[in-house]
C-alpha cells in the first residue's frame, strides 16, 4: 500500500492528465443524452404523474421527490426552445424547481419555478433520459430498485463468503434501519448507491488489494462522484470503497494488530478529493465559458449558503445540531431502534466496551471512516439540516462499526488473549 515519492509524483501527473479526458467524456455523454427527443420522455413522465409526487416508499420510508423532479426536468425543460445547442443546454442544465412545477409544466406548459443548475454535472441524466425515452417513470423506479437490491445482495454474499454470515448481517443492518430504500427508487439518489456499491466491489478484488495503493482508481472514483452525485452523500462514495479495500487488504492477516499505513490512506483520500474537486470545478469553468451569467458569484454564494446559509428549515449552527436533526429525522420508530442498536447496546456490557478498545488498538482506521461523514455533515450544516430525511444515511459508517462490535466476530475486535468464537 506504500507509494514511493517518484511513483507518487508520476501518479499525480497521470491524474492531472486524466482530468481533461474525463471532462471531455462527461460533456460528450451529456450532449448525447440531451440530444434525445423530449417528446417521448415527457409522455412517459406524464403517463404516471402520480408516481412523480409520491413521497413514500411502499414500506413507508421517505422519498426525496422534489429533488428527483428537479433532476428529471434537467434536459427536459428549456426556456429558450430551439435557440440553444445541445452542448449549451447540457452545460446550463435548466430545471423546474420541484414536483408541482414539473407536473404543471408537463400538463399545461406553464412555468412557475425555474432554475439554472449549471453548478452540477447531472450525470444521472445519462440513465434517466435514455430509459424514459422507452419506459414510463414507474418502470424506471422499479428497475433502479432491482439493480440496487442485486448490488446489495452481491455485497452481502461477498462479505458472507469471505468474513462470515455474522459480519455480512452486521454490515447490512444499519442500511435497513436507515433510509437506504429511499435512495433505491429515485434516480438522483440511486446513482450514488451505484457508486458506493460498485466502488466497494471493485476495491474488494484480490488484484486491487495487492501491490501499490490504487490512487488513480480513487481519483477516477472521485471524478465519477462529482459527475453523478447530486450532493447526496459524496463522502460515502469514498468511505465504503475504502472500507472494503482495507478489510480485503488485511483479510489474510492472522495477527489481530494490523499496521495502519496512514500515509497511504491519506494519499487515497487526497486523490479521491482531487478527482472530486477538479472535475466539479471543471463544470464551473465550462459554465463560465459558455453561459452569459456571473457563474463565479453564483458558485460562491451557493457554497456559503450550503455551509452557513440561514433558512426557515435550519434551527442553529451550533456544532452538533446538524447531527441531531439528522438523527431525529428517523422519527418515532426508527430513531429509538437506531439508538438502541447502534448507540446503547454496543457499549452496554464490559465485554462490548472491551471490543471497542480492541478495535481502536487493532484497526483505528475504522474510526476515521466513521467520523469522516459526520464531519462532512457538520461542515455543510445548512444542506444537512434541510435534507435530513436522506442525508442521515451518512450515519451508516459509524452504525456499521457499532453493528460489527455488537454482532461480528473478527480478529480486529479481539485482544490477542481473547479467542474468536
Amino acid at each position: 500500500m506504500r507509494e514511493g515519492s517518484s511513483t507518487l509524483a508520476r501518479k499525480v501527473v497521470m491524474a492531472l492528465a486524466l482530468a481533461p479526458v474525463l471532462t471531455g467524456l462527461f460533456v460528450l455523454a451529456l450532449v448525447i443524452v440531451f440530444s434525445l427527443p423530449n417528446g417521448p420522455i415527457s409522455g412517459h413522465l406524464l403517463e404516471r404523474s402520480d408516481i412523480l409526487d409520491d413521497r413514500r416508499t411502499n414500506n413507508g420510508r421517505v422519498i426525496d421527490a422534489d429533488t428527483e423532479c428537479i433532476g428529471l426536468s434537467v434536459g427536459l425543460y428549456n426556456s429558450t426552445e430551439g435557440e440553444r445547442s445541445h452542448f449549451s443546454r447540457a452545460i446550463n442544465a435548466e430545471s423546474l424547481y420541484g414536483c408541482e412545477p414539473l407536473i404543471r409544466w408537463l400538463e399545461t406548459g406553464e412555468t412557475i419555478a425555474h432554475r439554472d443548475y449549471f453548478r452540477y454535472w447531472h450525470g444521472y441524466t445519462i440513465i434517466t433520459r435514455p430509459v424514459l425515452s422507452f419506459l414510463p417513470y414507474n418502470d424506471l423506479r422499479g428497475h433502479l430498485f432491482n439493480i440496487s437490491v442485486i448490488l446489495m445482495g452481491f455485497l452481502l454474499w461477498r462479505l458472507g463468503k469471505d468474513f462470515g454470515a455474522r459480519f455480512a448481517l452486521a454490515f447490512a443492518l444499519p442500511f435497513f434501519v436507515l433510509n437506504l430504500i429511499g435512495y433505491w427508487v429515485v434516480a438522483t439518489k440511486a446513482v450514488t448507491w451505484f457508486l458506493i456499491a460498485g466502488g466497494a466491489l471493485y476495491f474488494s478484488s484480490p488484484k486491487k488489494v495487492r501491490g501499490e495503493a490504487p490512487v488513480l482508481a480513487f481519483f477516477v472514483l472521485g471524478a465519477l462522484t462529482a459527475f453523478f452525485d447530486f450532493l447526496t452523500a459524496p463522502m460515502l462514495v469514498f468511505v465504503f470503497p475504502l472500507f472494503f479495500y482495507w478489510i480485503y487488504a488485511n483479510q489474510a492477516k492472522v495477527d489481530a494488530v494490523v499496521e495502519t499505513p496512514w500515509k497511504s490512506l491519506i494519499t487515497l483520500f487526497l486523490f479521491w478529493s482531487g478527482g472530486y474537486v477538479i472535475l466539479w470545478s471543471s463544470k464551473f469553468v465550462l459554465a463560465a465559458w459558455v453561459l452569459e451569467v456571473d457563474v463565479w458569484s453564483d458558485v460562491t454564494g451557493a457554497v456559503f449558503n450550503r455551509l452557513r446559509g440561514q433558512s426557515e428549515y435550519v434551527d442553529s449552527f451550533i456544532p452538533g445540531v446538524a447531527l441531531y436533526e439528522n438523527f431525529t429525522s428517523l422519527k418515532s420508530f426508527w430513531g429509538p431502534v437506531a439508538f438502541i442498536l447502534f448507540l446503547a447496546l454496543p457499549v452496554a456490557t464490559k465485554a462490548r466496551r472491551a471490543r471497542w478498545r480492541a478495535l481502536w488498538r487493532n484497526a483505528p482506521v475504522f474510526f476515521m471512516l466513521a467520523v469522516a461523514p459526520l464531519v462532512w455533515m457538520e461542515a455543510l450544516s445548512n444542506h444537512t439540516q434541510i435534507h435530513a430525511a436522506f442525508t442521515h444515511l451518512n450515519f451508516a459508517p459509524a452504525f456499521v462499526i457499532a453493528s460489527l462490535v455488537l454482532f461480528a466476530q473478527t480478529p480486529m475486535l479481539c485482544s490477542k488473549a481473547e479467542p474468536i468464537e
